[in-house]
């Protein structure tokens, strides 16, 4: 409930985030609308990134996933596929049953990397599916083009051989938009070389002291971006 209550106040308090960046200086680092295509293949599922595409079309067909999956799917939206924030954060508005848009809006920036104050999450779409789904059930539910693919290769399709993929399937999965872990880098450095160049303190404090979470006394900011609002975990690159 307090998680609940701090993130709906964010919006009450500025409404505005709904349709522009919370740090504003951060609202230039990409221009919109993202590239047609690859918005098209996330909404769809086909991304080729196995769990990501599960995800999606559980999402279509339930109206529901749950927060950590929700998160990856803007995360990989926002970075990998560099996509403005605005479409992908209106599909997902879209599909979710339990919308609340106090909630969604600010949460759909911290995946972003557009509130100025957090640490970025960059999610690894094949670590992420190796830990959350090992066995790969949830991806052959969801992907049934997957079903006949062994354990271990559940979560890189696009690495089977023809002779594998005439013995297990696949043939019909789509091949990934690009190479995740180079897409990941280049975020991070594009956002990181943005940052340096167009971002001020004075706008990241306005941040900080309008919406940061604390208890006590404000705090100077810290010099190491903080902990993430209600998630204890840190997403390195390769997380």
């Amino acid at each position: 409930m307090h998680w609940h209550c701090h993130f709906i106040q964010k919006l009450e308090d500025e409404p505005e985030l709904e349709f522009r960046a919370m740090h504003r200086e951060l609202e230039g680092l990409k221009a919109g609308p993202g590239e047609s295509e690859r918005l098209q293949r996330w909404q769809e599922g086909q991304t080729g990134w196995p769990l990501v595409d599960a995800c999606m079309r559980a999402l279509q067909h339930t109206g529901w996933i749950n927060f950590r999956m929700r998160a990856m799917l803007m995360a990989v939206a926002s970075y990998q596929l560099w996509l403005h924030w605005r479409d992908p954060a209106l599909h997902l508005a879209r599909q979710f049953t339990d919308f609340e848009p106090g909630i969604h809006y600010p949460q759909v920036q911290m995946q972003s990397g557009l509130t100025g104050i957090n640490a970025l999450r960059i999610y690894n779409p094949v670590l992420q599916s190796q830990k959350l789904d090992p066995d790969g059930e949830f991806i052959r539910r969801w992907l049934p083009e997957l079903q006949g693919v062994p354990v271990d290769l559940i979560h890189t399709p696009w690495l089977m051989t023809p002779a594998q993929k005439n013995r297990y399937g696949g043939n019909t999965y789509t091949l990934p938009v690009c190479d995740h872990e180079q897409a990941a880098r280049a975020a991070r450095k594009a956002i990181g070389d943005f940052r340096k160049q167009h971002v001020s303190h004075t706008e990241t404090e306005r941040v900080l002291q309008r919406h940061g979470s604390r208890k006590g006394p404000v705090q100077k900011r810290p010099s190491v971006p903080r902990k993430a609002e209600g998630d204890s975990d840190q997403l390195s690159l390769f997380d």
